[in-house]
């Protein structure tokens, strides 16, 4: 479970080291962008992957900058950075900085050797070192402030028209996505028993999410707070990285992401005290239920379960972890 000494998800979602044919087409992409860009004078310090591959760029003469390669579906690029800037503008809560205040100039489009279309953007490298290596209370409390001090932001801002935000209103919610799990392909990993109930569970998450997506108290939302996505830079601060996943929606969508990831852990109880104490210091407590918790953080899993049985070449680690989460929910 733990690498490193950091905490990581069952779905695998810390940095992940890449091939040297990886390396090499990421490297590409990087000289096509620093060009688009007009970045003189910028070399790669260092490649990762994690839900993306991110250089961090170096120069004699600038500041260090984190370049994102995206080509996975997600929300589009002005909607990320017109609510980055927000946030950024009309809170306290330290987030990661854009290249530049226009987002018109925060990304550009290359295309890579199989001529698909590869969304670059930057930012000023953030340092730090993520929340899934320090998973204290006194964090989760700071967290559990962060987050409802970004709802209570959200409940008053007025968006711009033509924003395009994500809407959870289903278990899988990313277009063209379907649950898998009770294709016989995937016996091997999930018994037809078991595949039957995470079904179940689903249909059950997704009432409460259809639910949830007619609420008149729907805002925006981070859409992915979660400890990978989360910098500590000193005792006690926090700075929120990851914008690319931005939702509108019920507030408790943003706590149940937040709250599947760790729930594995024997402390994740403690933890989640804590950012509920953090929480209810800024605004009113949005959950209804521990039930609505269950199943929301079950569709999570799901959801998450569902990507690794298409997408993992070892899928037993992954599955082994997820398929108890869902089950638990049942």
């Amino acid at each position: 479970m733990p690498h490193n000494n950091i905490y990581v998800p069952p779905q695998r979602i810390g940095i992940k080291t890449l091939t040297a044919d990886d390396a090499a087409r990421a490297g590409v992409l990087v000289e096509a962008a620093l060009e688009a860009f007009g970045l003189d004078g910028y070399t790669v310090a260092s490649l990762t992957r994690h839900s993306n591959v991110t250089a961090r760029l170096v120069s004699e003469d600038g500041p260090p900058l984190a370049l994102r390669l995206r080509s996975g579906p997600t929300v589009d690029g002005r909607t990320e950075f017109e609510w980055l800037s927000a946030v950024r503008r009309g809170t306290d809560v330290r987030v990661v900085e854009p290249f530049a205040d226009d987002f018109h100039r925060n990304t550009r489009v290359v295309v890579d050797a199989d001529g698909i279309p590869v969304e670059c953007a930057l930012f000023h490298w953030a340092a730090g070192r993520p929340l899934a290596a320090d998973l204290s209370e006194t964090n989760y409390h700071k967290l559990g402030w962060m987050s409802a001090s970004l709802h209570e932001f959200a409940s008053k801002w007025v968006a711009p028209p033509g924003l395009k935000p994500l809407v959870w209103d289903r278990t899988m919610y990313y277009a063209g996505t379907s649950l898998v799990i009770t294709d016989p392909r995937h016996r091997e990993y999930v018994s037809r028993h078991d595949a039957q109930t995470v079904a179940a569970v689903a249909e059950e998450a997704d009432a409460e999410l259809g639910r949830l997506a007619e609420c008149p108290d729907r805002i925006f939302l981070h859409g992915n707070i979660e400890m990978w996505n989360v910098l500590t830079t000193s005792p006690g601060e926090l700075r929120l990285l990851d914008f690319e996943d931005v939702m509108f929606g019920h507030p408790v969508l943003d706590i149940a992401i937040t709250f599947y990831y760790g729930r594995e852990r024997s402390d994740h109880p403690l933890l989640c005290r804590a950012y509920e104490a953090g929480y209810r210091s800024v605004r009113a407590w949005p959950v209804r239920d521990s039930r609505q918790m269950d199943l929301l953080t079950a569709a999570r899993a799901a959801m998450l379960l569902n990507h690794a049985l298409l997408t993992e070449k070892e899928k037993r680690p992954v599955t082994d972890r997820l398929l108890p989460l869902i089950l638990a929910a049942a």
